[in-house]
């Protein structure tokens, strides 16, 4: 895949840049938008690389993310929207059309080199950057309403927001409940958007109301009585007069909450017995410095920002939040799936510990994604048992720069890629097991891992796979922070054929 433009900018440079887009105050702002979408962009003939939405993923039945190289045929202003014909896809067994309508200018990135000498991928590369920052961190779903008209010092306010959620001024469980917050006011209006096109399709008269589809008025009024709620308690974050007074209630009400460790128990309900059994298993575990709640909801248990979660039922929904400081354990054993298509099913940082749980790759790319911080997994199964997995480029887990992992008695079934580790990561395997993966262990230079009696057996491609500086070295024994103890069972044994040295490739996007 061809390189693309990046831009490094600070808060304030963010800041005024997109109170250049909103000096006018005039109209909602996609129309802002709209009207500088026009002087900045080129309208046709750039080529891009295209991130494929959740929804467009739906639509061609591929598995999210996906990436495509495209070049624009024509740039509609108005909807900041494109059609687009597909050059390639990353992923040779994904199939997409050769034509694309309605693609979201946001999910374009212009490549660097361009085919049309003529074209000024630059200019419109730093326009979509700062459209992207603007949709995906700041803009509210009440902004486009037709009779909304987005002023500059609201924006200035949503910017400072963001810097103070960003910067550590507002703490971390705030902060979350701040963007659960944003994320439930652009769901609801998603749901919203979703009844519209069902009554669109439907064709139904405005002056009719009996052939509106079922519960439609109703499911409508209560959406819009939600998103009011929403707009309402948004404003207690947005305004910085009131935002100073309300965080210093909420860091009140959290440091006292604090005292003692907090505990969740996640439990579906079941038999009088069962919760006997449950109990007593919960009180083997826990001391008198432990809160303890028992939630249905895995959403609501998680907001409640517990050290530790116990799973207590055998299958869970997890809702798309990032967690850290976290230990997720299970009663008799427990199978973790995505709510919805993502990106992953799990993003941890800071120090977390998993234990026998299944972690399913079912409708995410990714079962983990570890940022900065410690992990201990122990026990654990890591599996897609979706059709074609290799070929699907699903992953079991991704260690990024500054995590330091630790995985004992586990098993990786059936990846793409079992386990990849970034350039400033650490992963020490014991007692694992990594079969029947395209991949078993993608790691890049500047990455180490260590593998004590540990298994990886019956893989596509390469049981291990390095990516080194460009002719660095040219055979196994040289990786440098590859460690391979002699308990270990990699593939047919030769470990010159079994681990493959190759250039470092450019990363994108």
């Amino acid at each position: 895949m061809p390189s693309v433009y990046t831009f490094s900018r600070s808060d304030n440079e963010i800041l005024q840049e997109l109170l250049k887009v909103f000096n006018t105050a005039r109209g909602t702002a996609r129309e802002q938008w709209s009207i500088q979408a026009e002087l900045l962009v080129e309208p046709v003939g750039w080529d891009a690389l295209w991130k494929l939405s959740k929804e467009f993923c739906k639509k061609f039945e591929v598995r999210y993310p996906c990436i495509a190289y495209v070049t624009v045929t024509s740039v509609d202003f108005e909807n900041l929207s494109s059609s687009v014909d597909v050059l390639s896809v990353q992923h040779e067994a994904v199939t997409l059309p050769e034509s694309v309508v309605d693609v979201p200018l946001v999910e374009l990135w212009p490549t660097t080199k361009q085919r049309e000498q003529c074209v000024n991928a630059a200019t419109t590369a730093e326009f979509i950057d700062l459209l992207r920052f603007y949709y995906n961190d700041i803009w509210m779903p009440w902004d486009d309403q037709d009779d909304k008209i987005l002023l500059p010092n609201t924006v200035e306010d949503r910017m400072q927001l963001w810097s103070d959620m960003h910067n550590g001024t507002i703490p971390h469980c705030v902060a979350r409940s701040i963007t659960l917050l944003r994320s439930s006011a652009i769901d609801a209006h998603n749901k919203l958007n979703v009844l519209d096109s069902s009554l669109c399709e439907e064709d139904v008269e405005n002056d009719d109301d009996s052939l509106l589809p079922p519960n439609y008025i109703s499911q409508c009024a209560e959406l819009n009585a939600r998103l009011d709620g929403l707009m309402s308690q948004w404003t207690l974050y947005e305004n910085p007069l009131i935002r100073e007074q309300y965080l210093a209630k909420m860091k009140h009400k959290w440091q006292k909450k604090k005292s003692k460790k907090n505990v969740v128990a996640l439990w579906q309900g079941g038999s009088i017995f069962e919760f006997d059994e449950i109990s007593k298993f919960l009180r083997s575990r826990l001391t008198n410095e432990c809160t303890l709640t028992v939630m249905v909801s895995a959403e609501d248990g998680l907001t409640l920002e517990p050290e530790e979660v116990v799973v207590c039922s055998k299958h869970y929904e997890i809702p798309e939040m990032p967690l850290l400081q976290i230990s997720i354990c299970s009663y008799k054993g427990a199978t973790l799936r995505a709510t919805d298509m993502r990106s992953w099913l799990l993003m941890l940082s800071e120090d977390c510990r998993l234990r026998d749980l299944t972690l399913h790759c079912a409708l995410v790319n990714t079962v983990l994604l570890m940022r900065a911080g410690t992990l201990h997994i122990t026990n654990c199964a890591f599996l897609d048992d979706s059709k074609n997995a290799q070929s699907d480029f699903a992953q079991g887990i991704v260690a990024m720069s500054g995590a330091k992992i630790l995985i004992e008695d586990c098993t990786f079934d059936n990846f793409y890629s079992g386990i990849v580790v970034h350039n400033g990561a650490q992963v020490e395997l014991r007692n694992c097991i990594i079969k029947r993966c395209g991949v078993g262990i993608q790691m890049y230079w500047g990455a180490r891992v260590e593998l004590s009696a540990t298994t990886i057996m019956d893989c596509a491609e390469n049981s291990i796979r390095c990516e080194v500086e460009a002719g660095a070295c040219s055979k196994y024994t040289d990786v440098k922070g590859l460690q391979i103890k002699t308990n270990c069972r990699i593939g047919s044994g030769n470990l010159s054929k079994e681990v493959l040295i190759v250039g470092q490739e450019a990363t994108i996007i």
